[in-house]
């Protein structure tokens, strides 16, 4: 099986309150973060086949502003292992489920998405920090813990 590329971002930044943490919305800010990872993404030929997303609206908006910025190159789908909470052991089980997808894009929540890429590679969880609208590429000769690189990991600054 060929490796695995993962990109995976963190939400843009949200409203701080909202009736429920699930239906915190993008800021002004948030908006424009996600629109220039999209860019970005489209700038440096980063076309995943699939954009799989939580279903908070918060990372759902970012996503989707992402996947329009990228055009019908790359589908959209909700992934509901992608919710806050999610651990790293819940995330291989599920990406063990795509075979042969090309490249897939992560959108979620903090700690979970560092905690992740802190997994894939083998390194303590306090060791990666993934900023609102922070990108990162991952890549996963097999989908389980500690055998992955991680090739890039942006700040939205740097995009």
């Amino acid at each position: 099986m060929p490796a695995l590329t993962l990109y995976i971002l963190r939400h843009a930044e949200a409203e701080p309150e909202a009736r429920t943490d699930a239906e915190r919305a993008l800021t002004s800010k948030g908006r424009d973060q996600a629109k220039t990872v999209g860019r970005f993404c489209c700038e440096h030929e980063i076309y995943p086949v699939l954009i799989l997303s939580s279903p908070l609206v918060r990372a759902q908006q970012t996503a989707k502003l992402v996947g329009k910025e990228l055009g019908d190159k790359t589908k959209l789908e909700t992934a509901e292992f992608l919710s806050a909470g999610m651990n790293p052991e819940r995330a291989f089980a599920h990406l063990n489920k795509f075979s042969d997808p090309g490249s897939l894009m992560l959108v979620g929540h903090e700690p979970d998405l560092s905690e992740f890429i802190a997994a894939s590679i083998g390194a303590a969880s306090e060791s990666v920090r993934l900023r609102k609208a922070g990108l990162a590429k991952l890549t996963l000769p097999e989908t389980k813990p500690g055998v992955g690189t991680l090739d890039f990991l942006l700040t939205p600054k740097l995009l």
